[in-house]
C-alpha cells in the first residue's frame, strides 16, 4: 500500500524554520512521504539552505517562485494533503491562489502555528467562533483564548509545543560593527496594524535612545520583524542612525544585512522584545530575555520592561530572567517535533 503524500511548500525562510525538520523526521519515520517544493530565490538568498537540503535526502522540487505560483493545481495533485502555516480560508498573501486551489480541489490541509502571537488564533481582539478548514491544527500551547475557535475547530487542535529548531549556527556579520562591552538586542513587531500606534512606537524608540546615551560603551542592536523597514517607524530609525553605539539589523542594508534573528542573537548577550516569537528564539538560544510592555497573556514569568528603571534592572542582572520556566512551558523542541509527527501521521492515516 502506497504511503500517503504530504505536500510542503517552503515559500521562504519562515517555512524552512517551521516545517523543514518536520519533513525530515516524517521521512525518517517512514509512514508519510514528504513531497517538497522550494522557490529557487529562497535558496539563493540563504545559501546555507542548500547543504542542509542536500544532506536531508528530501525529494525537493526547486523552481522559480513564479512557476510554483502558476497552475497551482498541477503541483497540488502530487500530494494527498498539504501542510501550511495559514489555513487556506484565511490566506491573503501572494500564495492565495494556491490556497484557493486547495479549497477547489478539496485537498486536506494541516495547519501549523508559526507565531507565538498569531491573528485568528490567540489575539484578544480576534473575533470568536472562527472555523478552520484544516483537518489538524498544531499549536505551541493550549489555546490561550479557546472561544476564538469554534468548538469543531478546537476538537481538531493538538498542542505540541515550540517546534522551531536552530537550522544552522549563527554566522558573523558582513560589515564592521561597534564593539561594545556588552550587547543588548531590542526586537519589535510594530508592523501589526491595530496592535501598535505611533505613540507606542515613539515610546519604545525614546527608551532605546535614552538607554544608548546612558551606556555609550555597550552595543545596542535594533531589529524589526524580519528586519523589514516600514513607514510607521522608519523616521525613528533615521533619528538613531548616527548614534555611535546603535546598530540596526535590516534585511537588505547595513552591516547586519541578510542575517536571520538567530544570527543576530548570536551577537547578543541579552534581548528585550515585544511579545512575539523573537522571545522564544532568544530563550531557546539561552539568552536572558525580557518583554517590552507586555500586552499579551504570555511570558508572564519574564521581566516586563515598562520604563528606564525596569530596563536598567534587567541589564544589571539579566541572569534573573526565568528563561528556564519558558523553556519548560513550551517544551523540548526535538520532542515536540516528534509529537507533531505523531499527530500528522495519525491524520494522514485517516484520510
Amino acid at each position: 500500500m502506497a504511503k500517503p503524500r504530504l505536500l510542503f511548500f517552503f515559500n521562504g525562510l519562515p517555512e524552512y524554520e517551521a516545517l523543514f525538520t518536520i519533513a525530515c523526521r516524517l521521512q525518517a519515520r517512514g509512514r508519510v512521504t514528504p513531497v517538497c517544493f522550494s522557490p529557487s530565490e529562497v535558496l539563493r538568498r540563504e545559501p546555507r539552505l542548500r547543504p542542509l537540503v542536500a544532506a536531508s535526502g528530501l525529494d525537493l522540487t526547486v523552481r522559480p517562485s513564479r512557476w510554483l505560483k502558476l497552475f497551482p493545481k498541477s503541483w497540488l495533485r502530487r500530494g494527498d494533503c498539504a501542510i501550511t502555516m495559514v489555513d487556506p480560508t484565511m490566506d491573503n498573501s501572494s500564495t492565495r491562489p494556491r490556497s484557493l486551489a486547495m479549497l477547489d480541489l478539496d485537498l486536506p490541509t494541516i495547519f501549523v502555528q508559526h507565531g507565538v502571537m498569531q491573528g485568528k488564533l490567540n489575539l484578544a481582539t480576534d473575533p470568536r467562533g472562527i472555523d478552520y478548514r484544516s483537518r489538524l491544527l498544531l499549536t505551541f500551547e493550549d489555546l490561550i483564548i479557546p472561544e476564538i475557535l469554534s468548538p469543531e475547530t478546537r476538537a481538531r487542535t493538538v498542542p505540541v509545543g515550540f517546534i522551531k529548531p536552530l537550522l544552522f549556527a549563527p554566522r558573523p556579520p558582513k560589515g564592521a560593527l561597534f564593539q561594545g562591552a556588552r550587547t543588548i538586542l531590542f526586537c519589535h513587531s510594530f508592523r501589526w496594524a491595530g496592535r501598535y500606534g505611533e505613540e507606542d512606537v515613539a515610546r519604545f524608540y525614546d527608551l532605546v535612545a535614552r538607554f544608548a546615551a546612558a551606556h555609550p560603551s555597550d552595543r545596542i542592536i535594533i531589529r524589526s520583524h524580519r528586519g523589514k523597514v516600514r513607514a510607521l517607524y522608519e523616521h525613528h530609525d533615521r533619528a538613531l542612525a548616527d548614534v555611535g553605539n546603535v546598530v540596526f539589523s535590516h534585511a537588505y542594508k547595513g552591516p547586519l544585512r541578510g542575517m536571520s534573528i538567530t544570527d543576530v542573537l548570536g551577537l547578543a548577550d541579552m534581548c528585550v522584545s515585544t511579545a512575539s516569537t523573537a522571545v522564544l528564539d532568544s530563550v531557546y538560544m539561552n539568552r536572558p530575555t525580557a518583554i517590552y510592555e507586555n500586552d499579551q497573556p504570555v511570558f508572564r514569568n519574564l521581566p516586563n520592561i515598562d520604563g528606564m528603571d525596569a530596563l536598567e534592572t534587567f541589564f544589571a542582572a539579566p541572569e534573573r530572567a526565568d528563561i528556564a520556566g519558558v523553556q519548560a512551558h513550551y517544551g523540548d523542541v526535538a520532542a515536540n517535533i516528534e509529537k507533531a509527527c505523531d499527530a500528522i501521521e495519525a491524520t494522514m492515516a485517516a484520510l
